[in-house]
């Protein structure tokens, strides 16, 4: 049996009684954080469950995952996830080889950014497609996410974008002026209005709704997020002003 096991989005504290029981009852645990930041501590999480808990990389869960599918096979394996297992994850694909293996899997879901995001006001039924802001390398500097931005504007949808694994608000914000410098599809300029997240769901989580050139002058470590709002219906617009 294969269980993955959303850890939710902040801390031990939002797993699910049902995904702690699973834990519980495992032969073996695994635990991925390579997918998105997670605040919580992994010494009091073993406490929790009373088992030790292996940390996964990215090979253990992608090119090397035969090697969790055999266990699996013949133990009962839990993999925990941050946040919601399937929602912002690669992890269909073991779920899919599982099945062609004949080994029983499942999900037991938990909190996710993708929902606890409307806590800044803004409606889930009005968000177009989800991007990631990706660290500029040497060779290699993404700008897709820059593309779902306009595609969503122009069909006036709020676009959420989820920001590089120990990403803060300020580099996400450099990273989107430095694209709109090169392409000038006025964007993300320092006068347009965003809202930024930061470590949301936990005892720091900062909600902040401005201008540009004002948010990018506040502390919002990692994890983080930023939304381009599109039209705003006035109940939305009611709400930001209250941020």
């Amino acid at each position: 049996m294969l269980t993955f096991v959303g850890l939710g989005i902040w801390d031990e504290k939002d797993i699910s009684l049902k995904g702690m029981e699973a834990a519980v009852k495992a032969d073996k645990v695994y635990a991925e954080f390579y997918t998105a930041g997670w605040g919580g501590s992994l010494e009091n999480l073993e406490k929790l469950i009373g088992k030790e808990i292996t940390v996964l990389k990215r090979s253990d869960m992608e090119e090397n995952s035969n090697r969790i599918l055999k266990e699996a096979k013949e133990n009962n394996v839990t993999v925990f996830v941050p946040g919601d297992p399937l929602v912002a994850t690669t992890h269909v694909h073991i779920i899919l080889e599982a099945r062609k293996k004949k080994i029983p899997a499942k999900v037991i879901h938990s909190s996710s950014a993708y929902t606890a995001i409307a806590e800044c006001g803004l409606g889930i039924y009005s968000f177009g497609r989800t991007a990631t802001v990706v660290k500029p390398q040497k060779g290699y500097e993404p700008s897709s996410f820059y593309d779902v931005i306009e595609l969503n504007k122009k069909n006036g949808l709020h676009t959420l974008l989820l920001l590089d694994t120990g990403m803060g608000v300020k580099e996400g914000i450099e990273i989107l002026m430095e694209i709109e410098r090169k392409v000038k599809k006025k964007l993300v300029l320092p006068e347009t209005e965003i809202v930024a997240v930061s470590r949301l769901g936990s005892r720091e989580q900062k909600i902040r709704f401005g201008k540009v050139r004002d948010v990018i002058k506040k502390r919002m470590e990692s994890p983080a997020m930023i939304v381009i709002p599109g039209k705003l219906h006035f109940l939305e617009k009611e709400f930001l002003k209250g941020i």
